[in-house]
């Protein structure tokens, strides 16, 4: 069967389920982090939840493949197949979306980045009178602001770029997977007479 290995370095399954293991690493953390501080960063409601319940779910399917995978599940590998294409458009509109907001906020992350890290306020903004001194405890990540807005917008960009592709690699793993599931469950099928005896 060809591409069993797929530019991994271990074989289908065990490829897939590392791959698919990386995916769920990465997105719960990414989900957790823009509902925690998504705020800093996307000021409409419920923007941030949104975009961390993508992540969230994009890395629960990343958990539930890992599991397929490592049951041979045919139903469920099928199951996980089928919901790929629905996951990966909402993650290009959500990549779409992130990437396009992020620019449209850059004065409000500038100026939260000028007013010690807090919380952008559109009341506060507008005050003259208003010397920066804020009294919240939650405050934009310091990374953010020490590495410029441009650098994090591209940061954010290059990432969700990156996400796509290797969400796109990873439903090619399920796919090829599926179809080895097919050729072993026909293979036997044939074999039998018709009649599957596993």
């Amino acid at each position: 069967m060809w591409c069993d290995n797929c530019l991994l370095l271990f074989p289908l399954r065990g490829g897939a389920m590392v791959l698919a293991a990386f995916i769920a690493l990465y997105s719960i953390a990414g989900g957790i982090f823009l509902f925690m501080k998504g705020t800093f960063l996307y000021f409409t409601y419920p923007e941030p939840q949104l975009y961390g319940g993508i992540a969230m779910a994009v890395g629960i399917l990343s958990v539930l493949n890992i599991i397929a995978l490592s049951n041979r599940s045919y139903m469920w590998t099928r199951v996980l197949f089928y919901l790929g294409p629905i996951i990966l458009f909402l993650c290009a509109i959500r990549a779409g979306l992130m990437v396009f907001r992020l620019n449209y906020y850059q004065s409000n992350v500038i100026w939260e980045c000028n007013h010690a890290g807090q919380l952008y306020n559109a009341t506060l903004a507008n005050n003259t009178y208003y010397d920066g001194n804020g009294t919240s405890t939650a405050t934009i990540p310091a990374g953010f602001c020490s590495s410029g807005f441009h650098t994090v917008y591209l940061a954010f960009a290059f990432a969700l770029a990156i996400d796509l592709l290797i969400q796109i690699y990873a439903w090619f793993m399920t796919w090829r997977y599926k179809a080895f599931l097919e050729q072993q469950y026909f293979g036997l099928k044939g074999q039998a007479g018709g009649i599957y005896t596993a």
